[in-house]
This record gives C-alpha cells, sequence and structure tokens, in this order.
C-alpha cells in the first residue's frame, strides 16, 4: 500500500533529531569530502521520507535510529573543516533528506561562511512556500531538488510513495522560484531517469517548461549507480533500470 512521504517524514523527525536546550539536533552518519561537483564536503544525514528501490545510502535513510545527534555548528564545523583542508568550494547535507528537522537544517547553512557554496540536496517534498522564503534568505545557497522519475507513475514505482507527490517535487521549485531563487542558477531540478524508457524524460521536461522555461533545459540527469547493496535491493523490489552506471561512473549493463 502507498505512503504518505509527509506523514513518514514526521515520524522520522521523531528519531532523527532531538531538541536540547532550545538546539535541534540531528542524526548523522558519515562526514566526508567527495569528488562531486569537481569537490564537496558532505555530512550524510539519517533517516528520509522516501523509500525509493534505487537508493544508494538506503540502510541509513530506511532508518531513523542510528548514527549520532550533532548539534547544527557541530556540523558546521566539521564541513568548513574538509572543505578548508582540501580546497573545495562546495559544502552539502546528502545521505538521506536534508530538510526533515527543519530548524537544524537553517541553522546549519547560517553557520556555513559566505564564501562557501551550501547545495542543498532535496526530494522536496517538505518545501512550502514558508520554507522556500526562509532557503531564499541565504545568499549562498543552491537547491537541486531531486525528482523521483518522470511522471507520477514513476515516482510510484521508485519510491513506493502516492503518485500524487510527483508534483510536490515540481511545487518545490515553483516556490523557490516565487521566493526570489533564479532558476537553473540558485535553484535547479535533478531527475533520476533510471526507469524512465527512452524519450520518457520529455513529459518531465515539459512540465518543468510551465514553471520556468529554462528548467527544461538544465535538468541534471541521474542514472542508477550500480553499488552491490543498491543491485540487492532493486532485485528485492523487482526494479530493472534501463540507464545505470558502475560506481566509477561508467555506463554499465543492466541487472
Amino acid at each position: 500500500m502507498a505512503y504518505d512521504p509527509l506523514k513518514l517524514a514526521e515520524a522520522v523527525e521523531r528519531q532523527a533529531a532531538e531538541e536540547k536546550n532550545g538546539v535541534v539536533y540531528r542524526r548523522y552518519w558519515r562526514f566526508r569530502g567527495g569528488r562531486w561537483y569537481g569537490g564537496i564536503a558532505t555530512a550524510d544525514v539519517v533517516g528520509c521520507n522516501l523509500r525509493c528501490g534505487v537508493c544508494w545510502a538506503w540502510r541509513y535513510a530506511f532508518r531513523a535510529d542510528v548514527g549520532q545527534l550533532y548539534a547544527p555548528a557541530e556540523v558546521a564545523e566539521r564541513l568548513v573543516s574538509i572543505a578548508r583542508s582540501r580546497g573545495y568550494r562546495y559544502v552539502r547535507l546528502s545521505g538521506g533528506e536534508p530538510t526533515i528537522a527543519r530548524r537544524h537544517l537553517l541553522a546549519v547553512i547560517g553557520e556555513v561562511p559566505s564564501d562557501l557554496t551550501f547545495i542543498l540536496e532535496t526530494n522536496g517534498l517538505l518545501i512550502d512556500e514558508g520554507y522556500a522564503r526562509e532557503l531564499a534568505h541565504f545568499p549562498n545557497l543552491v537547491v537541486r531538488v531531486s525528482i523521483k522519475g518522470a511522471t507520477p507513475e514513476e515516482f510510484a514505482k521508485i519510491t513506493l510513495a502516492d503518485g500524487k507527490y510527483f508534483y510536490r517535487q515540481l511545487d518545490a521549485i515553483r516556490a523557490l522560484i516565487a521566493a526570489g531563487m533564479r532558476p537553473c542558477e540558485d535553484v535547479y531540478p535533478a531527475a533520476m531517469l533510471g526507469l524512465t524508457p527512452e524519450g520518457g524524460e520529455r513529459a518531465l521536461q515539459m512540465e518543468l517548461a510551465k514553471i520556468d522555461e529554462g528548467l527544461a533545459d538544465c535538468v541534471d540527469e541521474e542514472y542508477v549507480i550500480l553499488y552491490p547493496h543498491v543491485v540487492d535491493l532493486m532485485r528485492s523490489r523487482r526494479l530493472k533500470p534501463v540507464r545505470a552506471v558502475t560506481p566509477d561512473g561508467v555506463p554499465a549493463s543492466m541487472i
């Protein structure tokens, strides 16, 4: 049976976040540097409000009771330390859904120096007009909304959630632009197209063009990364991607 990702987000937050003396702590399972974006410092959060069958971090994203609690200042300090030591220009939260525990996320972004760009990778489901205005306040923030599939049907197949929530991802982009973020610069769409038939991405491009004509041309296409634990998950869900890459980014044969 399909689930409600908004209700799941509330349940995850109760386990993955905790308020202490007015400060909201969030669970993280890893801090690291990496090659993405040409070099970026990453803090991997615990817990997500989707259950995607192609998720590389599902062992931690599908749970909310693991990892360690960190205050926003501690998270920012670790990210900045990694970035400075390696000469990175970018930092991010990844590995789960960062927009869960709203006050924590906003505080982390606020602690990151303005000379570093904070990339928020999100499924967008929790970003309403109010949340969008708060995010748009940060001049060094870029929001990457990762859309699951190209249609409501693909969204449901990938996530097992009700297909109607596909449109909330698009609404997040719309809200962020309305709040003053520039399309394709401050906010842009990514799309998991690993299960999308050849040419099927056109449906998504048409939806994005309704928001802003430029968005259809700046989609960051995502394909399934064939880590062994991702292959296991896909097999358990009977998913067979049509586009996939090896962990090194090389186009690969499908499972």
